[in-house]
């Protein structure tokens, strides 16, 4: 007798028999006869299993009437997308495999959503209508729609903490540092003091760092201590102050702050390999030595257990913003921190449809399933079939521990489903119990709250909501090049004390602004203005 599997069950002759199967809350009937056969491409994360066995994505396929052919690619899409898009060569539905570029690359390729959404998207239609930047994120500058984006509401404000040892500062009897001259002070007693107190009073790093502008986990995040409110990683150093769009690379505030780094290299406070280390190094280190022992004293990260592992986590907490005192001449600022909710819970152009695509009406019906409260859920965490997600009330649902008990919660995420990379509406009211490393993310970030209430709509840079023309997007793009190129030299440069900032500065700002940052920020400065409504 020939064995059937879930996936043909749900799909073949017992529907079939039974004329109609439904599915609970999904709320729809579909027979078998007439389900519409469309094909699906999901670009993937590498752990991703295969789409074949997610039953949530199977039941939704079922409830809306649908047999998607999937196609899940794990690599190189970024080499292989030009060559298809260009040929045609595009399936009825593509989830996470768009930018907003090729929707004028490649005019014609895509549909344009926003009557078919408006006449069998409900679920998307809320969202546009009680998350409105979302709709902002999915229409381009002539205001169309070729692509949904995503909503998960419940992730912090924050992609960053940053974390020092607290077993290190009882064993040297300190406090946390609030002020930059007591974090200096803390790492020269992080580098002198046998910190970890394994009797190598040379194998502490005091302070270690990933990557530079826009980077999660660089130092740059201490560019707040002078007051300047960087916003979803503060991509290429634009950040907005009093309405006005500018880039804290020519800022005399960022000429301060580097110099304050450049005191803690010299002094040898900051890892001299983190310039090089690529993240998984940077991510190795914050896990201990071969003994188990701290060998980090202070870093950036976004929650403990992943940052530091299963047995360092517990020793340490997070701290800063700082106020600087360090150059009181320059003036003191009420310090900030990186705020990213925007970044962290909304994504564009999560799911899209061919514009050649037979049954338009069936596959928008399909994408707005992705929608539905109780599926975006799964979308994000994992099926309730699947023994991810457990539901626990109308609406309120329980993330539970992997199946897999050597995986931790992030990991296993990302293996049973679309996770971060699909697309969903996690709504406000939504009650979700959080898995463990989830809930340690929400309570670190208490740390800063007073910070991060100083944002609002005069120092928040809506990047990501910013809409630009074709012929302006095409500006940027080779004046920024250009504008890199001079940032990215010099930064390490001054640093680790190879240049001295005050030579370069004049010189470094106007060969900046030259290479096209003046243009840029007209730029830039017009899209946000037309962001917030704002006339001359």
């Amino acid at each position: 007798m020939k064995k059937i599997s879930r996936r043909d069950f749900l799909r073949g002759s017992a529907a079939a028999a039974v004329g109609t199967m439904a599915f609970g809350s999904l709320g729809m009937t579909a027979s078998a006869e007439e389900k519409v056969k469309l094909k699906g491409l999901f670009i993937s994360h590498s752990l991703t299993k295969s789409l074949d066995e997610m039953l949530w994505l199977q039941e939704i396929e079922e409830a809306a009437g649908v047999e998607i052919e999937w196609e899940q690619i794990y690599t190189d899409w970024d080499q292989v997308k030009s060559t298809r898009f260009a040929s045609g060569d595009i399936p009825d539905i593509l989830i996470n495999a768009t930018v907003d570029s090729d929707y004028a690359t490649y005019n014609g390729l895509f549909m344009e959503l926003t009557d078919l959404i408006a006449e069998y998207a409900p679920n998307i239609t809320a969202m546009f209508e009680e998350q409105p930047d979302t709709k902002v994120l999915a229409q381009t500058y002539e205001g169309e729609i070729y692509a949904t984006p995503k909503y998960q509401g419940k992730w912090p404000d924050s992609n960053t903490v940053m974390f020092i040892n607290q077993n290190w500062l009882d064993n040297l009897g300190l406090e946390a540092p609030t002020t930059l001259t007591e974090l200096k002070d803390v790492l020269i007693a992080f580098r002198d003091n046998d910190a970890n107190g394994n009797g190598d009073s040379t194998d502490e790093i005091p302070l270690d760092f990933n990557s530079w502008f826009g980077g999660a986990y660089s130092l740059t995040n201490l560019i707040g201590s002078w007051g300047i409110q960087l916003t979803n990683w503060g991509t290429d150093g634009y950040f907005a102050e009093d309405g006005e769009v500018k880039n804290y690379a020519v800022d005399e505030r960022y000429k301060n702050f580097i110099k304050y780094l450049a005191d803690l290299y010299s002094e040898g406070l900051i890892n001299v390999d983190a310039i090089t280390n690529d993240y998984s190094m940077f991510q190795s280190l914050s896990r201990g030595d071969e003994n188990g022992d701290a060998i980090v004293g202070c870093v950036m990260g976004w929650e403990e257990t992943d940052k530091f592992g299963p047995t360092l986590y517990e020793q340490y907490v997070p701290v800063g913003p700082f106020v600087d005192d360090y150059d009181v001449e320059a003036g003191t600022y009420e310090p900030r921190w990186t705020y990213d909710f925007s970044g962290l819970n909304m994504s564009s152009n999560r799911i899209c449809m061919s514009a050649a695509c037979s049954n338009p009406e069936a596959a928008m019906q399909f994408m707005d399933k992705f929608y539905e409260a109780e599926v975006s859920v799964q979308v994000l965490f994992g099926g309730i079939s699947d023994g991810c997600v457990e539901k626990t009330g109308d609406n309120s649902y329980k993330v539970l521990d992997p199946l897999d008990p050597d995986t931790d919660s992030g990991t296993w995420k990302w293996t049973s489903t679309m996770a971060d990379n699909g697309p969903m509406y996690i709504r406000d009211d939504t009650e979700i119990e959080m898995a463990q490393d989830m809930t340690y993310a929400i309570e670190e970030r208490v740390q800063y709250e007073d910070a991060l209430s100083l944002v609002d709509d005069t120092n928040y840079y809506p990047q990501m909501f910013m809409k630009y023309t074709t012929e302006d997007n095409n500006t940027m793009a080779l004046l920024q090049a250009n504008v890199t190129n001079i940032t990215d030299n010099y930064w390490a440069l001054w640093l680790t004390g190879e240049s001295n900032i005050d030579d370069d500065w004049d010189s470094y700002v106007e060969s900046v602004y030259a290479a096209g940052l003046t243009d840029i920020l007209a730029i830039r400065q017009e899209a946000f203005d037309r962001y917030r409504g704002v006339s001359e």
